[in-house]
């Protein structure tokens, strides 16, 4: 059993920021490391929920800091939408990609990777945008970034690959701007330089999946499926 439960601990979520936020852990299996590949972390943005729920998750400062009884029940109540154990539709084209590449059989990311949403706060839906970026408080940077390096410095990946630009450039802001120690971002080469390990972590990001428009669609954007599988093959694959 991994134990995240320091993360964050005495910081603005005083409990630790996966004890109060249990399910919102990164989800993996034993195939996080194998002989056909090395160890992959997938980063989406967010979970969101409509209106229909309670809405305590759209005020920041009760999200992180309020009666977390109100929160484990809503997470409860909403588990199999904010879970990261479970099969996202539109993840299925990155396990299509990994598959192909390293011969593997996943049906969801965390089968063979880690998998795990930035933002621990759920987005709200405005009409078809289901974004956090029109949700993002300095609350949020500061919880997210604190437990995206405390969720890196324990699983200790190979690479790590942002399937969202927006939540990308959101650590990579938040990295400059950290007083960690332990972890910082080399801009001009795209890797995370870890001190505990002594090591380099390759960091990048595809666009989202089920992106769409013409700078953004997974099949056609340069920063699409093909940029996958090339990160793929050069920093996850073993003996390509």
């Amino acid at each position: 059993m991994i134990d995240y439960s320091n993360i964050g601990k005495g910081g603005i979520v005083k409990e630790g920021i996966f004890n109060r936020f249990e399910i919102l852990k990164p989800a993996l299996l034993d195939n996080y490391w194998s002989d056909k590949h090395s160890k992959l972390m997938i980063v989406a943005e967010s979970n969101y929920l409509g209106d229909d729920v309670d809405c305590v998750f759209k005020d920041p400062n009760l999200w992180y800091q309020g009666d977390d009884s109100r929160i484990k029940k809503l997470l409860k109540d909403q588990e199999k939408k904010v879970s990261n154990w479970k099969y996202y539709r539109t993840f299925t084209k990155l396990c299509k990609v990994m598959n192909e590449v390293a011969n593997t059989h996943c049906n969801s990311v965390y089968e063979e990777a880690a998998f795990y949403n930035y933002f621990l706060r759920p987005a709200t839906v405005r009409g078809t945008d289901k974004s956090f970026k029109k949700d993002c408080e300095q609350l949020d940077r500061d919880v997210a970034g604190t437990a995206l390096c405390g969720a890196i410095d324990i699983l200790n990946p190979d690479i790590v690959i942002f399937a969202s630009k927006y939540a990308y450039d959101e650590f990579k802001d938040y990295l400059e701007c950290s007083d960690n120690t332990n972890i910082r971002f080399v801009s001009e080469y795209k890797y995370l330089e870890l001190a505990k390990y002594n090591r380099k972590i390759r960091v990048d990001y595809v666009n989202h999946p089920a992106a769409r428009g013409k700078n953004n669609n997974w099949y056609k954007s340069e920063n699409g499926k093909q940029k996958f599988e090339r990160l793929l093959k050069e920093y996850w694959l073993r003996n390509p």
